[in-house]
């Protein structure tokens, strides 16, 4: 009866279970049907199995094809990096200029020689290599060179602020890199002075063989027997990206020994003394030897102009300052890392000469020009060139630490002639 009761009950109020039946499908497949009945409403709702199957499906196959295109973007998005990193020199750490950012700048600080003389020598650069190596002027004063006398893109000039006089030289070189960094943000910038004759094509070369993204302080390397190594100013010094930046922040820490803050006048003077302590003593960034590892051992960059280069007229002070540099290179039993006389003066890459007055860079860049765009110019051709528009005396163009050339019979000729021909190819526009 208690049965009877409860059967009762559920076929008129209670929801019965479904019930599972087999069938068999077209495929002669077993299907499953789960029938649900429920006399009360009428309705019977049968849900096969299958379309759960088929609905799953359907969407396994999209979450798939949606997973796979994902993958093919990424891969296509490797190979694209890869190309623009080939093409844009960017494995070497060197963008392309067509990346609207220069790869590299050069800062063209004022020379203390001379510096009446410093806007025709500014002139002078524009005509010359200024706008190649991307010469960016640092002036005082806005006349000091007028960006209308060009129509190129450089050489540009970066005004100094009004609260820093010429003799504040630390916090002038502060200014100059963070405005250089934040304004331009090249991945290399070779500082110089407007003495300084800059090949720019070698100069690129150089670059395109380093990383901006690692730390780069490059140059003609010189140590006292008690004073910090350092690179030579009038020969320029390269440093990169992440250098700049580093040396910015050790700047901005007032407690760091490389703050710009209480610098010494002798130090408010040579204010590259203050950087490359900062980067021997905190930062431990170490010179580098920049010559020719050829067997020669030719230097890349120099502190004099041709002539005193090729007949090896070098000041002892000079000379000295490499007699350390065992110490940080190595024992050079060749050369003793000092400068050579003759044709080995100067790596086929040289990238600076230095104490080359305006009428010199005029004369200088002309012959180099000639004798690359003419390479079956006789040696006898290339020196009456020289000798006939080379400047005599400081009347003409040079100055006191720049040499006229040597007598016509002088026996240093050929090397003279030979070092030109060498070094040729660096008036050459640079590729990055």
């Amino acid at each position: 009866m208690i049965l009877d009761h409860i059967s009762t009950l559920g076929s008129s109020n209670i929801r019965q279970r479904p019930t599972i039946t087999t069938k068999q499908n077209d495929t002669n497949n077993p299907v499953h049907i789960l029938q649900d009945v429920n006399p009360r409403s009428g309705i019977s709702t049968t849900i096969r199995q299958t379309h759960k199957q088929l609905h799953f499906g359907v969407w396994a196959r999209i979450v798939l094809i949606i997973g796979l295109f994902t993958i093919l973007s990424l891969f296509i998005s490797r190979i694209e990096r890869y190309e623009e990193v080939n093409s844009s020199g960017s494995s070497s750490g060197i963008r392309s200029t067509s990346s609207g950012t220069p790869s590299f700048v050069t800062v063209v600080m004022p020379s203390v020689v001379k510096p009446e003389a410093r806007p025709q020598r500014l002139i002078n650069i524009a005509k010359t290599w200024g706008s190649s190596a991307n010469a960016v002027y640092v002036v005082h004063d806005s006349s000091e060179f007028s960006e209308e006398a060009t129509d190129k893109s450089y050489p540009k000039n970066l005004l100094v602020s009004n609260h820093i006089s010429v003799d504040m030289g630390v916090k002038r070189l502060e200014h100059v890199i963070r405005t250089i960094h934040k304004d331009f943000n090249p991945d290399f910038a070779f500082f110089v002075n407007d003495h300084t004759f800059v090949l720019p094509n070698n100069l690129c070369k150089f670059l395109k063989e380093n990383n901006a993204s690692e730390d780069l302080y490059a140059g003609h390397a010189l140590k006292g027997q008690k004073e910090t190594s350092f690179n030579s100013g009038a020969a320029g010094y390269v440093l990169s990206r992440v250098t700049m930046e580093r040396l910015l922040k050790e700047f901005d820490n007032p407690k760091s020994t490389c703050s710009p803050e209480g610098a010494s006048k002798w130090i408010q003077g040579n204010p590259g003394l203050l950087t490359a302590q900062c980067f021997d003593q905190v930062l431990n960034i170490k010179l580098v030897d920049t010559r020719d590892e050829s067997e020669d051992l030719s230097h890349k960059f120099h502190a004099y102009g041709l002539v005193r280069t090729v007949t090896g007229q070098i000041d002892d002070w000079y000379l000295n300052k490499h007699k350390t540099l065992d110490v940080l290179f190595g024992v050079d039993t060749k050369y003793h890392h000092l400068p050579q006389r003759g044709s080995i003066c100067c790596s086929s890459n040289t990238i600076s000469f230095h104490y080359v007055e305006a009428g010199e860079s005029i004369v200088f860049w002309e012959v180099l020009h000639k004798v690359n765009q003419s390479p079956n110019m006789t040696d006898t051709e290339i020196k009456e060139l020289m000798e006939s528009i080379w400047p005599k005396d400081k009347n003409s163009g040079l100055n006191a630490y720049s040499f006229p050339l040597p007598p016509s019979q002088a026996e240093v000729w050929p090397d003279m002639i030979k070092v030109v021909r060498k070094i040729a190819s660096g008036t050459l526009s640079p590729s990055c």
